[in-house]
């Protein structure tokens, strides 16, 4: 796991914006890693396979934040505030415009967008990861990618 200690951090830190909740939901994705090491069939990399892991955790724990919150249609707002008054987040102009145009993706484009541009993941990767088919990952992908750029651009 130290391996992909720091991998997994900034991929789960993508997803859940803070660095208390992704600290939380890494040890929730050792946890079931360690206990799903006697399943684990080699179909796929260790990487790939330690990814989804921490991709399910992280959709799991937004989505149980989200209802415990009681945030509804302005959730990408309430991430965006979280993400600004974490300590450890370093806002810089150029940064900041593409968080927040990184937030108003869609949470399918938002996923395929950071595993890629981030974590420089194949798509290949990415689909097996989410469990998708891999031309509809490109799609999110570059669909995303012009999303982002329109906005950076008319900001």
């Amino acid at each position: 796991m130290d391996h992909f200690h720091e991998q997994l951090y900034w991929a789960i830190r993508k997803w859940v914006l803070v660095h208390e909740d992704a600290d939380d939901v890494l040890q929730l994705t050792y946890v079931r890693i360690y206990k799903g090491l006697g399943k684990f069939a080699f179909k796929s990399a260790v990487k790939t396979w330690c990814y989804r892991i921490a991709y399910n955790e992280s959709m799991r724990f937004l989505e149980i934040n989200k209802k415990r919150k009681g945030v509804s249609e302005d959730y990408n707002t309430y991430r965006l505030d979280n993400l600004y008054a974490d300590p450890y987040f370093d806002v810089d102009a150029a940064d900041a415009s593409l968080q927040k145009a990184i937030t108003e993706l869609d949470n399918n484009q938002r996923e395929v967008f950071c595993m890629k541009y981030y974590d420089e993941l194949k798509f290949a990767e990415i689909a097996e990861i989410i469990n998708r088919n891999e031309n509809s990952v490109k799609t999110l992908f570059y669909k995303a990618k012009e999303i982002i750029s329109n906005q950076i651009v008319l900001s």
